[in-house]
């Protein structure tokens, strides 16, 4: 049954993604609300850093979560990135603009990336298969 060994697998490395993007996300909020209590910054002249750090934070989840897997960060990347944008559509107060496709689209697209990253820069030499 190797595909459930591939599922299994996938499972741990879509959890190990995911724990990755919300340590992140936390130490990001965490700094920032320090910055922002500390400072005469005003939160809605950080709006551009919330996005890139989200990007940032999938596009590394992604890439360490694929790693661990070794195979199909694609899919990893993909996963990760649209339930990070399903937890930000359940919990979100406003309501949903089109203007948000951007920021949605950006997340899917690091998610992508970091997934297909992960597998090409950190696979093992032995794993690759050569003709």
């Amino acid at each position: 049954m190797a595909w459930k060994k591939t599922a299994e697998g996938l499972g741990v490395a879509i959890g190990v993604a995911i724990g990755v993007v919300m340590i992140m996300i936390t130490l990001y909020a965490a700094t920032i609300s320090g910055v922002l209590h500390f400072s005469g910054i005003t939160e809605g002249s950080m709006e551009k850093w919330h996005g890139l750090a989200g990007a940032a934070a999938v596009l590394t989840g992604s890439l360490i979560g694929s790693a661990f897997a070794g195979q199909k960060g694609f899919h990893i990347g993909l996963i990760t990135a649209l339930l990070v944008v399903g937890a930000g559509l359940f919990f979100k107060e406003t309501l949903f603009e089109w203007s948000h496709l951007i920021h949605y689209g950006l997340l899917l697209a690091s998610g992508m990336a970091g997934g297909i990253a992960g597998v090409n820069l950190f696979s093992r030499s032995e794993d690759k298969k050569r003709p």
